[in-house]
């Protein structure tokens, strides 16, 4: 996702407080508030059945005028947080997969509100609807892969540790399904 003429430096971001004050501030209002709808909504972008071309998608969430901000102003290092998030994300599913775990609201050190980050895995599927079908209402091929993310919205209670390491192996279940299809993708 990054550019080749961004070099290899590091660019200012923004840490998970002042981003989400950011994304709360911003009107429009952005259909992204924290960390955890990022990492859900990011995460659907990065395993979905193609590409979809990030100007296509931040100027949603900061505002079309961020992506030309100046790199010390907060838009610019909100761009750049989204970024980030986006090139982890991708790498811990690339690399370490059996590592990874969906980035969930912690409520303590056992339970999770994993609300944000379904509502925004979700809104993630919309760039990709019919091709994203199979996975979403289950078919002969797919089975039902994405059944732990749904039981996320039946849930009464909060998320456990369980819960997110069962979401991350759908969540690498619905990467390798679609991994064929990204692969063929023409630019």
């Amino acid at each position: 996702m990054t550019h080749k003429s961004q070099g290899t430096a590091a660019r200012p971001k923004l840490d998970d407080e002042a981003f989400e004050a950011f994304m709360r501030a911003r009107r429009p209002v952005s259909p992204i508030w924290t960390m955890s709808g990022l990492d859900g909504y990011l995460t659907a972008l990065i395993i979905g059945p193609k590409f979809i071309d990030p100007l296509e998608w931040i100027p949603e969430l900061t505002g079309s005028e961020a992506l030309d901000m100046p790199m010390e102003t907060t838009a610019h290092q909100a761009v750049q947080t989204i970024v980030a998030e986006y090139n982890r994300i991708s790498a811990s599913l690339a690399e370490t997969p059996e590592d990874h775990r969906p980035r969930f609201s912690r409520i303590d050190d056992r339970t999770f509100d994993a609300m944000d980050w379904h509502v925004s895995f979700l809104m993630g599927t919309g760039f990709s609807q019919k091709q994203w079908r199979p996975v979403i209402r289950g078919h002969a091929i797919t089975g039902d892969i994405i059944a732990p993310i749904r039981k996320l919205s039946e849930a009464t209670g909060p998320a456990t540790q369980s819960d997110a390491a069962a979401v991350a192996e759908a969540l690498v279940k619905i990467r390798s399904y679609f991994m064929p299809k990204r692969a063929k993708q023409q630019f």
